[in-house]
Formats: structure tokens, C-alpha cells, sequence
């Protein structure tokens, strides 16, 4: 139980305005959810956590599509990437949005960081040393970050425990996550692929899969959203314009019916 937890009254709902629905990233993300991202390997998830901080990081709109309403702190923890790999991928993302200033995103690269009972806590004493304060936090991987076996419920469970004193303070936490692979048989819908515990997705406030298409496309398909209807499945396109050092841009794929129209959003 968490220290002296409070109790919520029926008439002190009734009688209040309902609680203002703020987002990081509309409507996919609101300020405070737990998300879970999981694709199969080489689905472009990361490339996508990797756009998705640099925004918010910005205050500009994810895809030309999603609005974030406002700049957020994002911390990047990468447990998978080496830092040469992650500086690389960062610089170029970047240098194709066109992102010349995000003056609030860190990443952490390998830096051990492990959510047991000890471990929200460890992280933001850390945090606090070097004076900074997440408002956004995306972990990359849950395999590498989870105590215990990910196919438990059990401790499944423990890992959303844990990420409460995160939670508490209001920090939006993004998890990466990996799917099973397809079938031999027949195709299994990405809804029912995330790998291990079916508590992964359950224990999430919004859930999205990503799957590889043909060339450098992924489809994003949302899976589960607590606080807005899930939008229709949108794809998305990397392309480095055949340059190894340079720009990559990371953007909505053209007439797969991806407009803003579609999701009811401002054009």
C-alpha cells in the first residue's frame, strides 16, 4: 500500500467537475498514462519511440498529424542501444524534423537501470542529483528492465507496482515491448502478439502495435485506449533518401488513409 493513501467520496465526485483531460500527444498519449509500444524485431518500434521523444521534446506536432500541445522534459532510457547507435539515430531523426532545439530530452544508454521495488526510486534520486525532473519517461526494453519472467502474471504485476511512485508524480511512461512471431499458420492479429503475460497490455492505459511492412513502412494499429476510442490504424514511412549519414525522415504514409481527417483532428 502506498503511504497514507486517501479516500475518494462518491459525493465529492458527483459535485466536482470532472477531471480536465490533458494530453502529451493527441489523442494517442494523455499526461500520466502508462503505454505500452511493442512490434516484432526491425519494426521500426524504435525509430518510433525515437520520433515520438524528439517531438515531444520540441512542443511540435508527432507526424504532422498528432498535436502536442505543449514542450515536454522526456527522458529516453535505452537498455538495447549502444550510445554510438542511439547518438547516430537521435542526430539524423532530428536533422530530418527539422529539430534544432528540444533543450528538456536526455537518454540514458545502457545505464543498468532495473524497476524492482528499488528502482523507480533509485532513478529519480539519480535524477534529482543531476537536477532534473521527467515529465515523460520511455523505456526501451521491458525484457531488460523487468525482474523476473515476463510470460508471469505475477511478476508482470510487481513491474506496474513499481512503476507507481513514477505514476504518483504524474510521469507519463512509455514502455517498448517485443511481439511473438507470426504464426506458420494463418495470421494472428497483432491485438493478441505481444510477448508474454497477457498483464503487459492490461496493466497499460494505451497499447499500440507495430507491424513491418514492404520497404521502410510500418503500420501502427492502436490496441487499447482508456481514455479515447482507438483510432483506426495508420502507417508510417522511414527514409534516409538512400544517405547513410544524413536526414531521416520518419513521416505518415500518403493516401493509406492517414489524414487528420480521420482521427477528427484539426487540419
Amino acid at each position: 500500500m502506498i503511504p497514507n493513501p486517501q479516500l475518494i467520496r462518491y459525493s465529492t465526485i458527483l459535485h466536482e467537475e470532472l477531471p480536465p483531460l490533458v494530453w502529451d500527444v493527441e489523442p494517442l498519449i494523455s499526461r500520466g498514462d502508462r503505454v505500452v509500444i511493442f512490434g516484432e524485431f526491425a519494426s521500426m518500434k524504435s525509430w518510433l519511440g525515437y520520433s515520438l521523444m524528439l517531438h515531444l521534446g520540441a512542443g511540435q506536432s508527432w507526424l504532422g498529424c498528432f498535436p502536442v500541445p505543449e514542450r515536454r522534459r522526456p527522458l529516453y532510457i535505452d537498455e538495447e542501444m549502444n550510445e554510438r547507435t542511439l547518438r547516430r539515430r537521435i542526430k539524423r531523426l532530428g536533422m530530418g524534423a527539422g529539430i534544432m532545439d528540444a533543450p528538456d530530452l536526455v537518454f540514458l544508454s545502457r545505464a543498468g537501470v532495473y524497476f524492482d521495488g528499488f528502482g523507480a526510486g533509485s532513478l529519480l534520486s539519480h535524477l534529482q542529483r543531476l537536477h532534473y525532473s521527467p515529465q515523460v519517461i520511455l523505456v526501451d526494453a521491458l525484457r531488460r528492465v523487468l525482474p523476473g519472467d515476463e510470460n508471469e502474471a505475477k511478476d508482470v504485476a510487481a513491474f506496474w507496482r513499481h512503476l507507481e511512485p513514477l505514476s504518483r508524480l504524474g510521469i507519463t511512461v512509455v514502455v517498448m515491448h517485443h511481439m511473438n512471431k507470426p504464426p506458420v499458420q494463418g495470421k494472428r492479429s497483432a491485438r493478441y502478439r505481444a510477448s508474454g503475460s497477457t498483464d503487459i497490455l492490461a496493466g497499460s492505459d494505451a497499447s499500440f502495435a507495430v507491424e513491418r511492412l514492404s520497404g521502410g513502412q510500418a503500420r501502427v494499429t492502436a490496441i487499447k485506449a482508456r481514455d479515447n476510442e482507438e483510432l483506426p490504424p495508420f502507417v508510417v514511412e522511414l527514409d534516409d533518401a538512400g544517405d547513410r549519414q544524413g536526414p531521416i525522415t520518419l513521416r505518415l504514409v500518403e493516401g493509406a488513409g492517414v489524414e487528420a481527417e480521420a482521427f477528427g483532428l484539426p487540419t
